[in-house]
């Protein structure tokens, strides 16, 4: 189960989001990185980058069912 954090997005305005369980809400994660080879058609690696979950932000916004529960 992912935290609760809260967030300010506006001044004065604060707002419940979880805490990216993809990446532990650190923005970069082991992803994949294409790395072109020009003679074999090129392959793919592991490397850090951005979190494809949250987009780097490190949290993402509680969806209206979890929010229910």
């Amino acid at each position: 189960m992912a935290a609760i954090i809260r967030i300010s997005r506006f001044p004065g305005i604060w707002e419940d989001v979880l805490e990216c369980e993809h990446c532990e809400g650190q923005g970069e994660c082991e992803v994949e990185v294409a790395v072109p080879d020009y003679m074999n058609g090129g392959y793919l690696t592991t490397g850090i980058g951005e979190c494809p979950v949250c987009y780097g932000r490190g949290w993402v916004d509680i969806e209206e069912e979890d929010a229910e529960e």
